[in-house]
């Protein structure tokens, strides 16, 4: 069994260094690894939706999303059922009874505001991986990763383009192994909502249905119903505007293990600050990042932005805490000024923890009670509308800490490792998703080439981020 050992900083960062050259000397594996699809099928609800649940109404904040599919892959050690035979028939069958409690993720987009939940049902497929999983993972081969997923994660497709909700690509790997690989559409389902119903589906596989996410349709776009969203006071986020946001990027991962979280948290606390695992981490990678991007920018004068999106649940409380479905996430939006290599970071937790402290559950309230807030001077303020005409860049991160993704077991163990995308893609630059690990926070940062290449160089971020380090068994 191998265990996890943290290096000290000077192997830390030697082994950083050399992570390019560990590429380079696995080509040849790479090479020789085929992904092969061996079904695809269509997986319909079970029973179907009745005629009061035909249509479900999106929410206010579900018609903001982009049109593109978040991706999540789950591996699983050698299954202890009896063969793939039985997992693949288990999987598809308590998919099915899934999509009935699920119901709109069998269903279409019908127009802008609503999805005809018309069970025309979930795209499933199965793949063979001509490897084993330790061979995959040592270390995880992440420019192989989106051929685990059922199709191209994170590409922005027009609004008015009918997809299906959910896409499950279940692979095989040759010692028996398992990586399910989904692509959630974002129109409907956020992280917390992807994690209800995993829960579902994999309770209902494992025949434990007291486990089951049931889930809540009707909070979110009755508290929140959609708008016409002409004129509102959106500042930097551009709501209403249709531009190419997308650009040739690559995504890395970087680990920050628990002693190197917990130097973090101590060199940033302070009798007025106490930052969490969250904002100290996430505070960190922001400053290296606008490091980065500075040096490579031709206009340095540009203000650097980061949204953090922030899961509305828990500062509202029921009942959207209890299953509420739909995109409950609203921007907290920090302007960070003058950032170079010697700003502490200590400055920037405290500054974003202001940012955080001021999406409160009074505001939401106003949000939701009040038509007129998104035209109002203070959603103006909050979306930074002051800095919207210089152009300013964004850095966007997510936390998908304590969902439960890391407990989702359908039968055969807890996943062995979470993952979410690789390679080099035309996508949304300067994004950064946070993840748990058993070791610590695994960071999944995606940046144009020039600016992820000089992060992996930069001396200081790899004192406490480990660059893509393998998986343990």
């Amino acid at each position: 069994m191998h265990r996890w050992v943290r290096p000290d900083d000077k192997q830390r960062v030697f082994l950083n260094l050399t992570y390019s050259y560990l590429i380079q000397a696995c080509v040849i594996i790479i090479v020789e690894m085929e992904f092969s699809i061996t079904s695809r099928e269509t997986i319909k609800p079970s029973l179907p939706t009745s005629r009061e649940c035909k249509t479900l109404k999106l929410c206010l904040f579900d018609v903001f999303q982009l049109n593109t599919y978040f991706p999540l892959i789950l591996f699983y050690c050698k299954t202890n059922l009896q063969g793939f035979s039985d997992v693949s028939t288990q999987l598809k069958r308590s998919l099915s009874e899934a999509l009935t409690i699920f119901y709109p993720l069998g269903g279409r987009r019908c127009d802008h505001f609503s999805i005809d939940c018309n069970d025309e049902g979930a795209i499933y497929m199965e793949a063979s991986v001509n490897t084993n999983m330790e061979v995959f993972l040592t270390p995880p081969k992440l420019e192989l990763l989106n051929k685990l997923l059922p199709c191209e994660p994170n590409k922005c497709h027009p609004h008015q383009e009918v997809l299906p909700q959910l896409l499950v690509q279940v692979n095989l790997f040759q010692c028996g192994g398992i990586a399910i690989g989904l692509c959630n559409l974002h129109i409907l389902l956020d992280a917390y909502s992807c994690s209800a119903f995993l829960k579902t589906w994999f309770a209902i596989c494992k025949g434990s249905k007291e486990e089951i996410s049931w889930p809540d349709f009707f909070s979110a776009s009755s508290s929140f119903p959609p708008r016409n969203t002409i004129g509102v006071r959106a500042g930097m986020l551009n709501l209403n505007k249709h531009l190419n946001i997308e650009e040739n990027c690559t995504t890395r991962r970087f680990l920050f293990d628990c002693k190197a979280i917990n130097e973090l948290k101590s060199m940033s606390t302070s009798d007025e600050t106490k930052p969490t695992r969250y904002q100290v981490v996430s505070s960190f990678i922001c400053k290296h990042m606008i490091v980065a991007i500075k040096e490579k920018s031709c206009d340095k004068t540009r203000p650097m932005v980061a949204l953090h999106v922030v899961d509305m649940r828990k500062r509202m409380g029921e009942p959207f805490s209890k299953g509420a479905i739909g995109n409950l996430l609203w921007p907290a939006l920090i302007l960070f000024e003058d950032v170079n290599k010697n700003t502490d970071v200590t400055n920037l937790v405290k500054i974003l923890k202001e940012g955080l402290g001021k999406l409160t559950k009074d505001l939401f309230l106003k949000l939701q009670n009040d038509p007129n807030f998104l035209w109002s001077d203070e959603c103006a303020e909050l979306m930074l509308e002051s800095i919207a005409a210089n152009n300013p860049i964004s850095l966007v991160f997510t936390s998908w800490a304590n969902m439960g993704f890391n407990e989702v077991d359908f039968g055969s163990g807890k996943p062995l490792w979470l993952a979410q995308r690789g390679g080099t893609k035309e996508t949304i630059p300067n994004t950064v998703v946070l993840m748990e690990t058993r070791e610590g926070i695994e960071a999944w940062i995606t940046m144009a080439e020039k600016h992820i290449t000089l992060l992996e160089d930069d001396v200081d971020f790899l004192r406490f981020a480990l660059l893509n380090p393998s998986i343990s068994f």
